[in-house]
């Protein structure tokens, strides 16, 4: 039997409601790689749909029992999680729409793995968070403060996206995408990913949605609270990110 090497992992950070899901899993549908979809948790995703090895439960505990730091006992649970999801793979693609994991850490834990950071205009997003009920997920100041820790965690990183750029130009979306893992791929690749962009639909995570991916719920209806435009409207930062980013500093209603 020839020797199993680990897999090349290569992770999607970004915040929730920012498009990871349909991304990471377009980006892995032409090789019909596995996605770790949110090992790191909040949540057990050891039973259906996801059947992650039984490491993956203790391994989002022990993340959040050492204030979501990358320890020796971490990463040697996270291993394991990742050689169990990825199984006779070569390739693995981590989603992580979460801030908990310190770029620094990563860098220094992590050398070896690649990664994106995706971001999206901030009222958008906040939009979306509205518009699906997910107002446990909002923060205080309406999220601004964790959009302004991880927009400045994507200024400094090289391989910088946006859900606007996805939504604009797939194609050349995923091949900065690829080319950011260090992935050959050629326009039939292309061609996968964008045909499982434009028929699926992910509401959050791994679930797909009868929504069609062009007409979803959260830009059918404007539901951030005139507040919320204020305060982001108001940051200095914010507002240097969306010129940075090429977005209007003002709140647009889909």
């Amino acid at each position: 039997m020839a020797p199993r090497f680990p897999p090349e992992i290569c992770w999607i950070f970004s915040l929730a409601r920012c498009g990871s899901s349909v991304i990471a899993y377009a980006a892995a549908a032409p090789w019909a790689l596995p996605v770790a979809d949110e090992p790191f948790g909040p949540w057990d995703r050891t039973g259906p749909p996801y059947h992650y090895p039984p490491e993956q439960k203790v391994l989002k505990e022990r993340f959040w029992e050492s204030g979501e730091h990358l320890t020796p006992e971490v990463l040697g649970l996270a291993e394991r999680v990742f050689d169990g999801i990825a199984k006779d793979s070569a390739r693995l693609i981590v989603k992580h729409p979460h801030d908990m994991i310190r770029p620094e850490e990563f860098r220094t834990e992590l050398p070896h793995h690649r990664s994106v950071f995706l971001l999206r205009h901030p009222l958008k997003r906040l939009n979306s968070l509205y518009a699906r009920g997910w107002h446990k997920s909002i923060g205080p100041n309406f999220d601004l403060d964790r959009f302004s820790l991880v927009a400045r965690r994507w200024l400094e990183h090289p391989h910088r996206l946006t859900f606007e750029q996805f939504r604009a130009d797939p194609r050349a979306f995923f091949a900065r995408l690829w080319i950011a893992f260090g992935w050959a791929f050629d326009e039939s690749h292309l061609d996968v990913a964008v045909a499982y962009q434009q028929s699926h639909y992910h509401d959050s995570s791994a679930k797909l949605s009868d929504e069609r991916p062009d007409a979803v719920v959260s830009e059918g209806r404007w539901c951030v609270p005139p507040e919320a435009e204020a305060a982001y409207a108001a940051d200095p930062f914010v507002q240097e990110v969306m010129r940075r980013a090429g977005w209007s500093d003002t709140a647009q209603s889909p």
